[in-house]
């Protein structure tokens, strides 16, 4: 019998395959970690959506408002005998420069007295010279949304010994927004003037 001799250098012992996989370290860390960026991208995004609200009431505030000022201006601009400062003699002229009981504006336009008046906080207007904000009458111009927290005329050059133009000043400040974090405040200053010459 012949015996063949094999190098024992040619022979290999079988390795043990070798596991594969994580250690409990390398998944806390990575679970760590997508903890930690998935609560930034969440910030971010909430943050988004926030300003996109905001943004939003902005617009609305800005078109309501708008709507208001621009009925404000046109009776004013073709109307008469501006009167704020007190509830008497509306269809009288009456100058206003200080802050006492100044909320209210009344105009004479096309022989009727107009009458704008902050109501709580909205922005009320009557067409027969009703100023008494609890009357049917007063009918809010502006919208549930919008909050109007100050309103105040200012009239000037109604006398006839003034030697100029009759114009009022109106300031209006509030805000939109019921809830805190997403509320927009505004504050608008607007003059309106007189188109008929009166000087």
């Amino acid at each position: 019998m012949i015996f063949k001799k094999f190098p024992i250098s040619n022979f290999q012992f079988p390795i043990p395959a070798r596991q594969v996989g994580f250690t409990l370290v390398e998944m806390l860390i990575a679970v760590g970690l997508f903890a930690l960026v998935a609560s930034i991208s969440i910030g971010a995004i909430l943050s988004i959506f926030d300003a996109n609200n905001r943004s939003r009431s902005s617009k609305t505030v800005v078109d309501n408002l708008n709507l208001a000022v621009e009925d404000m201006t046109r009776v004013v601009r073709f109307g008469t005998n501006y009167h704020s400062c007190d509830d008497d003699d509306l269809d009288e002229p009456n100058n206003c420069n200080t802050e006492q009981d100044s909320d209210i504006l009344a105009v004479t336009f096309e022989g009727n007295i107009i009458v704008y008046r902050l109501c709580g906080t909205t922005i009320k207007r009557s067409d027969n010279g009703e100023e008494n904000c609890s009357s049917t009458d007063m009918k809010a111009i502006t919208s549930t949304d919008t909050v109007i927290e100050y309103l105040r005329f200012y009239v000037f050059g109604t006398n006839a010994t003034d030697q100029f133009q009759p114009y009022v000043v109106a300031v209006i400040e509030g805000y939109v927004g019921s809830n805190s974090t997403r509320q927009s405040s505004f504050s608008i200053q607007t003059i309106m003037s007189q188109r008929a010459l009166d000087i």
